[in-house]
């Protein structure tokens, strides 16, 4: 009998130590929306469950006609996702469909473009405006090119600038969407930071949101420059693997994803989308089945959202870089906040994002490496804590000054902003 009252007590001290954790408290649900993850011929309430229990609480869904749509929106909604939507009667008669859907509790928005050219502009604003005649309260999304070589001759104006903010003058959204797809041949590419930085400045400066990708699929690249395969061989390889020289395949590692997404959170995106959902090296296989991918990317969703509070909402102070090298157009850390005393870190490098979120300041600190454990080295003062990925808080100062960030992983530390210390 004192056996058991022994550990009764042993029980109740350690549920209430755990109850008594300091956790950041919450601000919302950070938007991740998929691309491509329920085919019109599989929608049902299953099939949009595995969206949700993977973390997307948006779906981009392109539908042969109004009743398709239909049917979707309301297996959707059982599953607790929301769709944006698009058919072909949508540009035909927007006000139509607009009116028809616009009281649905799983309608998200109107999906109208991918990747448009600046002569497509006017096009979609009047687009645009002819929808939210219909309705205003959901909103219309476009997906713009990102900043690379490839890209230049399509956008139409001097520079990307010109590009980002013709549109944005044009098509006022509640964000910008860009597509970068960063991971590709074991590497990352030389110009996705260059890209983070423009979007960064832009909130930071401006205050426009803007929504990043991440790749959440095999990235299926012509090794040789001079051969460009053809539609029809990309998709023969991408929904059933056929071992090609010619082809590099990248399947999303833990790492890779959580590089991404981190980096993308660091530098003040407020919503990030999952490019794409289905194939080989995807979250979902072509038979619709969960692959290794789904549930990496499950845990990286998970962790996100438990850090809402540091993301979303957040205001970008300084985004600055760590390592021997660092990425073409950023900066080099040079100056830290007054609480931390001491940053280093060994490896590859690091980005150092300073954000601000209510009464808060973070710093977060992203190994740049997806391959490779970064050493860390940090002192601070009594006033900082670190935030753990469950959200809860720990005093920096019970933690050695030397530690490790895992392969694309990320270290936050938060402490209060000058003049206010409430949580």
């Amino acid at each position: 009998m004192k056996n058991i009252i022994i550990i009764v007590m042993l029980v109740i001290a350690s549920v209430g130590q755990v109850m008594s954790q300091e956790k950041i408290k919450q601000t919302g649900v950070i938007p991740v929306m998929s691309w491509g993850g329920i085919a019109q011929t599989e929608v049902s309430v299953a099939s949009y469950k595995k969206l949700k229990d993977v973390g997307v609480n948006i779906d981009i869904a392109f539908f042969s006609g109004a009743d398709a749509i239909a049917t979707a929106l309301d297996a959707a909604s059982k599953a607790g996702v929301k769709l944006m939507i698009s058919c072909p009667e949508l540009k035909t008669d927007p006000e139509k469909i607009a009116n028809r859907f616009k009281n649905h509790p799983a309608l998200e928005g109107y999906f109208l473009s991918d990747e448009p050219f600046k002569s497509q502009f006017q096009e979609l604003a009047d687009w645009q405006k002819r929808v939210q005649s219909v309705d205003s309260k959901h909103y219309c999304f476009v997906n713009l090119l990102p900043d690379i070589n490839s890209n230049r001759s399509k956008f139409g104006t001097k520079d990307y600038k010109e590009y980002i903010d013709t549109f944005d003058k044009l098509f006022p959204a509640p964000y910008i969407s860009f597509d970068f797809y960063p991971v590709v041949d074991g590497g990352l590419h030389p110009r996705w930071f260059e890209n983070l930085e423009f979007y960064a400045n832009k909130y930071r400066t401006e205050g426009r949101p803007f929504w990043a990708f991440a790749l959440t699929t095999s990235y299926l690249a012509y090794s040789d420059d001079a051969v460009q395969p053809s539609l029809n061989d990309f998709y023969q390889l991408y929904f059933s693997y056929k071992p090609e020289k010619t082809f590099v395949h990248d399947i999303p590692t833990l790492a890779s994803l959580r590089l991404q997404i981190y980096a993308d959170l660091a530098y003040g995106a407020q919503g990030i989308e999952y490019w794409s959902f289905r194939g080989f090296g995807s979250p979902l296989d072509a038979q619709g089945k969960r692959t290794v991918v789904y549930d990496r990317l499950q845990k990286v969703s998970n962790e996100i959202q438990q850090l809402s509070g540091v993301f979303l909402g957040a205001k970008v102070i300084s985004v600055a870089q760590t390592g021997l090298t660092i990425p073409n157009e950023t900066k080099r850390l040079v100056e830290l906040p007054a609480p931390i005393k001491l940053l280093e870190t060994i490896g590859e490098g690091a980005v150092v994002s300073v954000l601000e979120n209510g009464k808060n300041t973070f710093m977060v600190i992203v190994n740049r490496d997806f391959k490779n454990t970064m050493k860390l080295i940090i002192s601070t003062d009594d006033t900082v804590k670190k935030v753990l990925k469950d959200g809860t808080l720990i005093a920096a100062n019970d933690y050695a000054n030397a530690t490790e960030v895992e392969p694309g992983d990320v270290a936050i530390y938060m402490f209060p902003i000058a003049g206010k210390n409430e949580k």
